[in-house]
């Protein structure tokens, strides 16, 4: 699992310095890679932003013994750690958010924080999608193209998700689904100890409102951050808003 070369080592906006001694790491969703973060991202204030892909994504190397969010979540644990990682906000996307609530609850020492978004603590996919990926590809791409953004996104940024989920091996997309409709931390989110922040937009159909409202009314303290006219894809759709949050939940890590 490789960072992404563009890293940003410094932050563009003054912060603490507590803060400018952060790392951000940056967990993508089913599917995908780490091109489903704004690079506006990069500029946060902290020491390091890092736009990372898990196995069997972005041309990385595929798990041995199958895809799980377990397993995912081991594998970013030794990523972190293999680069010398110490004090780590962890932001993690639809199932990139079950990856980093997993290794929230295994306590990993270099954790200080968690952003979770558009996620939730279970997230079911429906059967009949997951079977369309194997017989009609290009159909079940189409569908979730059209689930991921809000109303008022622009098309030509749909059209270009599109082409990339065409470009990517079908079972790739099928085999995290699957991994995705094992995941049910609900039970176990009052162990989440660090500080985190919930962010979901407001048009969200895959995690709707409801899923992050429930992941911030069971996390101790956590902030909870609805997007006005946000999709799924909120990042991609309103990068300025998800910077703003993002910089304001860091500055309060710094103080």
């Amino acid at each position: 699992m490789a960072a992404d070369q563009q890293q940003a080592e410094q932050g563009a906006v003054s912060g603490t310095a507590a803060a400018m001694a952060l790392d951000v790491v940056l967990v993508h969703g089913a599917g995908a890679d780490h091109s489903h973060f704004p690079r506006e991202l990069a500029e946060l204030p902290v020491r390091g932003v890092h736009f990372l892909d898990l196995p069997g994504h972005g041309g990385e190397a595929a798990l041995d013994d199958g895809v799980s969010i377990e397993r995912y979540a081991d594998a970013l644990n030794a990523r972190v750690t293999a680069l010398g990682l110490s004090n780590v906000l962890l932001v993690g996307h639809s199932m990139g958010g079950a990856v980093v609530q997993t290794l929230a609850l295994r306590h990993p020492a270099w954790l200080k924080g968690l952003v979770l978004l558009g996620t939730g603590s279970r997230l079911k996919v429906l059967p009949a999608l997951i079977e369309q990926l194997e017989h009609d590809f290009p159909a079940a791409v189409e569908f979730i193209v059209e689930a991921l953004f809000g109303p008022a996104t622009d098309e030509a940024l749909m059209a270009a998700e599109q082409a990339r989920y065409l470009a990517t091996d079908w079972r790739v997309i099928r085999d995290d689904f699957l991994a995705c409709n094992q995941f049910d931390v609900g039970t176990r989110l009052g162990e989440i100890g660090c500080p985190t922040l919930v962010l979901c937009g407001t048009e969200d159909v895959l995690t709707p409102p409801k899923y992050a409202q429930s992941l911030a009314s069971g996390i101790a303290g956590a902030r909870l951050v609805l997007v006005e006219g946000g999709g799924h894809m909120v990042a991609l759709e309103q990068p300025r808003a998800v910077f703003a949050a993002l910089a304001d939940f860091i500055d309060s890590l710094g103080g």
